[in-house]
């Protein structure tokens, strides 16, 4: 077995598992004399999942319910032996309960696989009692669960430390026989715990003229109207449970200073879906720098962690304490002359700055208007700070995009590039500079949540048009991402429960999505089109707290290129404060 991120080759699962296993720190404590046994799935590989917080952060919890022992299972190449746990080694299928932790619509696919070696029918409505409860949680059964709702008994709609304390008392009485044999009493009971979606208790009925078209959702006697989501208070704090060398984040052992984002781009689900902005408990934070091992390294998470009141004082802290450190998600307006020495003392080569356009229009647009002499200023003094290499991110096909934006973004990085090599040349050395381009994809509860995905031929030429102007660049590295991935993950990202037939034909029959949408009766495009404000939309069954009219207005603003404020304390512009 090839491991994507360490160059091995394991062609035995358990030898593969045992390595895993070695590297681990921090490993938690389980109950031996646990009434119930569970296992958490991420729908991918090994190295990804244990890069995810929110996967980490959920197996702590339920090995802290005091009642239940649980094992992790992750996407496998070598499935002779069907779907193993990592602790274990043993079966899916076995367990008493089955989690799976949804971050990434692209992994779909892998549930269907994981459920197909596992030996476990796909949909909920076609298992019976001698089948483990299998449930999801992770930020996609918040966004929009709906493309996977039916595969899944219930779905935990919203953060873990919010709804698992009343999961946990629900289910605390049964042992694995009255667990099995009471299941669908269970299921029901679970229903009625605010933020926990059973999928089987609500009919979503489609306009039988147009195609993909939500009429109405027909829902059972005694269960909610709409899921509401449920949100963690102020006193969390969440950091990896383990750390490994064999994670993408190699011995990075994440803590997680802040949740939510006050910005509001307009094209980002993470910074409405986990709303309101709360800052992590300072002491804690601090305490758990003080707790690391000598080869772990801290990395801070958040969506803005340089918007983090706090976060000068924990990067003073970890350089006092000699803890290296690493950051996320860092805005160009926080990087003065102060942050950047902090950051420099850490010894850190690589900064990663989210520009998205070139275009002031679009910047506009998208509610990041962040001028582009400001973004010369800060690479430049970036670079003179010793930090050699950067890595930019922007988009494509976002809407209303003309050549013009695009010959704006192109004029931008010939300019970044031009101030890169001039800045480095004060340090007698030159790093890398990197951009990256990915299509727009439009996400539900966002303003631009209507969109389209862009017709794929156009994406295409226009990121031919951008990478054939900027090659002849010394010094500067292009990357373009697949259309071809924006695609599938369009498809899903507002994807509706006739998306789910869609992808188990495709995965049934090894087939594109387009042909098995084709084979089904369906048109592909009637899933990424541009929808009507005034369409009920299937992942209109959650109460995220954000109202629609506020999205509506977030809306209407994106087309005439107004921006709004921030967020800012006492805000009550969303809905949800």
């Amino acid at each position: 077995m090839k491991n994507i991120f360490n160059n091995i080759n394991i062609n035995n699962i358990n030898k593969l598992y045992d390595l895993y296993l070695k590297s681990e720190q921090n490993r938690l404590i389980k109950r031996k004399d646990a009434s119930l046994n569970a296992v958490i799935v991420f729908p991918n590989y090994y190295g990804v999942a244990m890069s995810n917080l929110g996967f980490l952060r959920a197996y702590e919890l339920i090995n802290q319910s005091g009642f239940i022992s649980c094992d992790r299972a992750f996407l496998q190449d070598d499935t002779s032996k069907g779907i193993i746990s990592l602790e274990t080694g043993k079966r899916l299928q076995t367990y008493d309960l089955i989690f799976f932790s949804l971050s990434y619509e692209n992994d779909f696919y892998n549930i269907l696989s994981i459920l197909d070696a596992g030996q476990i029918p796909f949909l909920s409505a076609d298992r019976d009692k001698t089948f483990p409860l299998i449930m999801a949680g992770g930020v996609i059964a918040f966004l929009n669960p709906e493309p996977v709702a039916p595969i899944f008994d219930m779905l935990f709609v919203g953060e873990a430390e919010a709804i698992f304390p009343d999961f946990f008392k629900n289910i605390e009485k049964h042992n694995r026989i009255s667990l099995k044999k009471n299941k669908n009493e269970i299921i029901e009971d679970c229903g009625k715990i605010s933020g926990i979606y059973v999928p089987a208790a609500y009919q979503f009925i489609f306009d039988a003229k147009k195609v993909n078209v939500l009429k109405e959702i027909k829902i059972l006697p005694r269960f909610p109207e709409k899921i509401k989501r449920r949100w963690a208070g102020k006193d969390f704090i969440s950091s990896s449970a383990i750390t490994t060398k064999f994670s993408e984040l190699s011995n990075i052992n994440m803590i997680e200073i802040e949740r939510g984002c006050k910005r509001g781009c307009r094209f980002c689900s993470a910074g409405y879906i986990y709303l309101p902005l709360r800052e992590s408990k300072p002491d804690d934070v601090l305490k758990t720098i003080e707790s690391l091992n000598e080869n772990e390294k801290a990395g801070f998470v958040g969506l803005g962690t340089m918007d983090s009141k706090n976060i000068r004082r924990f990067m003073e802290f970890s350089l006092n304490s000699k803890k290296p450190f690493s950051l996320s998600s860092i805005r160009f307006d926080c990087l003065d002359e102060n942050n950047l020495n902090l950051i420099k003392e850490t010894g850190l080569k690589t900064i990663t700055l989210g520009i998205e356009t070139g275009s002031s229009r679009l910047k506009r647009l998208i509610n990041k208007d962040i001028k582009n002499e400001e973004i010369i200023i800060v690479l430049k003094n970036i670079i003179e700070k010793g930090i050699m290499n950067i890595k930019s991110y922007f988009m494509v096909g976002l809407p209303c995009e003309e050549k013009q934006d695009l010959d704006e973004t192109i004029n931008l990085i010939k300019t970044m590039q031009k101030e890169f090599v001039s800045s480095s040349k004060i340090n007698k050395r030159i790093g890398s500079l990197t951009v990256s381009f990915s299509p727009f994809v439009p996400k539900a509860w966002t303003p631009l949540q209507w969109e389209n995905l862009e017709d794929l031929t156009i994406l295409r030429h226009k990121m031919d048009y951008i990478s054939n102007s900027l090659k002849h660049l010394p010094n500067l590295n292009i990357k373009i991402n697949q259309v071809k991935s924006a695609y599938i993950e369009a498809f899903f990202a507002r994807g509706s429960r006739l998306s789910l037939d869609i992808l188990i034909n495709s995965h049934k029959n090894k087939i594109s999505l387009k042909k098995a949408a084709k084979s089904s009766g369906f048109n592909i495009n009637d899933f990424i089109r541009k929808f009507n404000t005034n369409e009920l939309l299937p992942w209109e069954i959650i109460d995220q707290g954000v109202t629609k009219k506020y999205l509506l207005k977030e809306y209407k603003n994106s087309t005439l290129f107004k921006t709004t404020p921030q967020c800012f304390e006492g805000c009550k512009r969303c809905g949800v404060c």
